[in-house]
């Protein structure tokens, strides 16, 4: 979650692409690292992600970011993300895949 302040803001008083682009990223390696268990230890690095910015959010607006696997293997787990207003608008969408960290 995150609340907007204006220091999350554009130019033109909206939430940042590049914050944005930033939760989901959080919210999807959150999830991929959930996929070894509960405990969300397993570590894993960014190798692509690919964001779409649907629809604008102002300050003063709580956003969520939820991330989900949709796919991979032992190495890499491909994820899908979505930002949301309160009232379930969907604002952006994402997708990525991550690379798991050897761990030791």
């Amino acid at each position: 979650h995150l609340e907007i302040g204006p220091q999350h803001g554009n130019r033109h008083g909206m939430l940042h692409g590049g914050v944005i682009s930033c939760l989901l990223d959080n919210a999807m390696g959150y999830a991929a690292s959930l996929t070894n268990g509960p405990d969300g230890q397993t570590k894993f690095l960014t190798v692509t992600m690919s964001t779409n910015y649907i629809a604008a959010a102002s300050v003063g607006v709580r956003v969520t970011a939820t991330g989900e696997v949709r796919g991979g293997g032992k190495s890499t787990v491909f994820v899908a993300g979505d930002l949301r207003d309160p009232a379930g608008r969907l604002l952006a969408t994402a997708t990525g895949v991550y690379k798991r960290v050897r761990q030791g």
